[in-house]
């Protein structure tokens, strides 16, 4: 199982721009935190992106993801996206898949 680095600002990020080792993070030179705040984005920095994710019993399990963010590929620049995240080797999955680390 992943482990789950409570350290890391933890953005809002739409995992339908999920292609592989890349998450697009944003369009803009900024994200949202889980708390609302505007973070500006730099290259090397160390997020967790998360997405609201409900299971089928109505809980909610978010989609989450750990890495360093980056320049978007030209691949991916060429639609809009300016940021990416390079997902570390634990890869996307549940929330509830993780072990919190303190």
């Amino acid at each position: 199982m992943a482990h789950y680095d409570l350290q890391n600002p933890r953005l809002l990020a739409d995992f339908n721009g999920y292609f592989g080792d890349i998450l697009c993070l944003s369009h803009t030179d900024s994200c949202r935190t889980e708390a609302g705040d505007l973070i500006f984005l730099e290259e090397g920095m160390i997020v967790t992106a998360y997405d609201e994710d409900w299971n089928e019993s109505d809980k909610r399990d978010d989609l989450i993801a750990t890495g360093v963010v980056e320049r978007s590929p030209q691949s991916l620049a060429c639609r809009g996206s300016q940021w990416c995240l390079r997902i570390d080797e634990n890869g996307g999955r549940h929330e509830s898949q993780l072990i919190t680390k303190q």
